[in-house]
């Protein structure tokens, strides 16, 4: 076990934000548990979606017994039902809810409901399970938990995060270290990290107030007069930093250029009001204000609330209180429903009902100062982007701010305050593609360049790892395995020791323990125990989510059953659609082919590594690609490895023979789809053979069990 004080800050801030109790996040965790027990396997959540109807029409093919058309009239994922649970009216109608409502995995956009796109799932048996898991009562212990054993971590970011904007801010030596001395318990440089756990008592008056317009006090900015009369406002919210201004016409000035503006009044929205909902009723006030400070006659009261106690524990506080309060408004209580009074008033149901937005993320950061200003990524990708691109953005704001109090003394005093002392922002660029002529930097022996691009891409997939809750301790069960919040195993995790996940462990040792199935070989265990070892490593995959933003590479061949001389001959053409039928390796270092197609297997056997089957898969980048980092899990990092689940459609934009002395194969090159084009054939990316669902569907289902197929093959729409 590491001591506290001897972590690194950057495993330190992994940890706060592993751990942080997102609604979303564990209201998905929730969500996926009801479907395991009720459907024997894990599903994504976020893409199962609960639909009530005006009308309904018998059909004996569904499971419900019932059929709807058109829109529905109200619509919301099981992570969303997690949290706003069925009303109180339809618990007590459990039967129409059946008839009126159904489980489907397609969203409100489609215009047909029926067998293609139901879930056999009974909304009875997700009512139930709500009333055993009392999410609610589940959350707010493990916000109560956080705070206690995260509450000091949040203090050491935000000072951390304060040395470094104070040390880019415009002031001189003397007034830096006057507000060093007012903020810090040791202000002493060079700050360690158990120097910067100390926090002053609540009587402490350290100069700091918050900011006030029309008698509304800002939450993130805090003002202090200098001794010299200067007014220094530190920005401790999104858009964090430090300004300086000469006097309080100055500060008015400051306030009347930022409300001039769309987005300037925005971000003053933020560090006055936050996102939180019962704040929501400030914002009409609050642009009232915003309003006049443009007039030049104005009388707006500017002033400032004077801060008691340590300044980073009063922004905790306020941080989390405002956590525990979003959650009370938003969350649907055993209890509540019982008194039936969860739905009061209109106003407060309108919040409640409107689709959730995960808040969870942006409140973690903003809280610390974090912000989007901070992005060395766009705005939108932090921001509207997919869950795990939003994660993924908010990390490397984190590591952008951190990276430079990473040495062990934390931040030198000599540099703190040095000109022009601070690096550009931390990237972690995506690799180029290779070019047409390029294959022969890549078709070689390359240790050391390999190393070297597998270290770099597994620190670009692990920046796509924030959602990867970080284990307790403390919740490990009889068999070594830690439990999350609901007394379940994870199917993934990061602990001291690094990311976790059993299922994925395993694959990159054996993957024949999990492909023989799909391929219609001799399998090592009984069919159920292999239906299921699919499904575990399904939920691992999906719970870590799909991030390849940069090319993939695969590489074929006859030796590793995976090559197939269809390009060449010309049986599959360019345009023509294929499907993955198995757990599908790709990497993202194109060194690791060379040793792909030279492996000792290969060696040993004494056939040629580049047969007639031998191809070079090339999956650009896109919207619709479909493939999970999984190095940081892997037996083998260095393979900087990616999964592609069964059932993932691609199309083939263009075929190259590649022919040397030493080395041929075929490129294809691949662009993934969203879904099969209709009525056109589709073929199987690992034989190049006419994709046969019936086949594939007795070979899975042989022992009357046709889950997988339902989970990656479902009936076309």
């Amino acid at each position: 076990m590491i001591h506290p004080d001897d972590m690194p800050l950057a495993d330190i801030a992994r940890r706060y934000l592993g751990q942080f109790p997102d609604l979303h996040g564990l209201a998905r965790q929730a969500a996926g548990h009801v479907l395991r027990r009720q459907l024997g396997h894990w599903l994504d959540p976020d893409q199962v979606f609960w639909h009530e109807f005006d009308s309904a029409s018998s059909s004996p093919r569904t499971y419900t017994g019932f059929c709807h058309g058109g829109p529905p009239r109200r619509s919301m994922s099981l992570t969303e039902l997690m949290i706003q649970r069925f009303s109180p009216a339809q618990q007590a109608n459990i039967d129409q809810l059946s008839v009126y409502g159904g489980f489907y995995r397609v969203d409100a956009s489609h215009t047909v409901f029926d067998e293609r796109n139901e879930l056999r799932l009974a909304a009875q048996s997700v009512l139930e399970q709500c009333w055993a898991m009392d999410f609610a009562a589940t959350y707010r212990k493990r916000l109560a938990q956080f705070r206690a054993e995260r509450g000091e971590d949040f203090c050491l970011l935000a000072r951390s995060r304060f040395l470094a904007v104070l040390g880019q801010a415009a002031l001189s030596n003397d007034e830096r270290h006057e507000i060093l001395a007012a903020s810090l318990v040791r202000s002493q440089l060079p700050a360690t990290r158990k120097a910067l756990r100390l926090s002053y008592g609540d009587n402490h008056l350290s100069g700091w107030a918050r900011l006030s317009l029309g008698g509304v006090a800002a939450r993130t900015l805090l003002l202090r007069t200098l001794p010299s009369g200067k007014r220094c406002l530190y920005l401790a919210g999104e858009h964090a930093g430090m300004v300086l201004l000469n006097d309080e016409q100055t500060l008015e000035a400051w306030l009347v250029e930022q409300a001039a503006t769309a987005q300037g009044q925005e971000r003053l929205m933020s560090d006055f009001v936050g996102s939180d909902l019962l704040s929501q009723s400030l914002r009409p006030r609050l642009q009232k204000y915003l309003d006049l400070l443009a007039r030049p006659d104005h009388t707006l009261l500017i002033s400032s609330q004077p801060l008691r106690g340590d300044v980073f524990v009063r922004l905790r506080d306020q941080a989390l209180v405002t956590l525990a309060s979003d959650a009370d408004e938003r969350l649907t209580t055993n209890a509540q429903l019982r008194r039936q009074r969860w739905l009061s008033g209109l106003q407060t149901a309108a919040l409640i009902l409107a689709p959730m937005s995960i808040a969870g993320w942006p409140v973690a950061l903003t809280a610390l100062g974090i912000g989007a200003g901070c992005l060395a990524l766009h705005v939108d990708q932090a921001i509207n982007g997919k869950r795990e691109w939003r994660a993924a953005a908010w990390w490397a704001v984190l590591l952008d701010i951190l990276f430079i109090l990473l040495d062990s003394a934390l931040m030198r005093s000599t540099e703190l305050f040095a000109p022009g002392r601070l690096p550009p922002p931390r990237t972690l660029e995506a690799p180029l593609a290779i070019a047409d002529d390029s294959w022969e930097e890549f078709m070689q022996p390359a240790a050391d360049a390999l190393l070297l691009r597998s270290d770099q891409a597994l620190a670009r997939q692990q920046t796509a790892l924030a959602r990867v809750p970080w284990a307790d301790a403390g919740q490990v069960d009889e068999r070594g395995w830690y439990l999350d919040a609901f007394s379940e195993p994870y199917a993934v995790y990061r602990d001291e020791l690094g990311y976790g996940a059993p299922a994925i462990a395993e694959y990159s040792h054996a993957p024949q323990r999990y492909n023989n199935l799909w391929r219609g070989l001799p399998l090592d265990d009984r069919l159920a125990v292999c239906i299921d070892r699919s499904h575990a490593l399904a939920e691992a995959l999906e719970q870590i989510g799909q991030h390849s933003p940069v090319t993939l590479y695969r590489a074929a061949s006859g030796m590793r059953s995976t090559g197939t001389a269809v390009f060449r001959s010309g049986q599959v053409a360019v345009g023509d659609v294929l499907v993955s039928t198995e757990f599908t390796s790709f990497t993202e270092n194109p060194y690791v082919l060379w040793e792909v197609f030279n492996s000792p297997e290969v060696q040993i056997s004494g056939r040629p590594a580049f047969d007639d089957g031998a191809v070079v898969y090339v999956l650009e980048p896109g919207e619709h690609v479909r493939a999970t980092p999984v190095a940081a899990f892997s037996s083998r990092p260095d393979e900087a490895e990616s999964l592609m689940l069964p059932g993932r459609y691609v199309e083939v934009t263009r075929i190259t023979a590649v022919d040397n002395a030493r080395y041929r194969f075929i490129e294809v090159r691949l662009r993934a789809l969203a879904q099969p084009l209709q009525g056109g054939l589709v073929h199987d990316l690992r034989s190049g053979e006419v994709f046969d669902r019936e086949v594939l569907a007795q070979r899975l289902g042989a022992g009357g069990d046709d889950s997988l197929m339902r989970r990656f093959f479902p009936l076309p729409t």
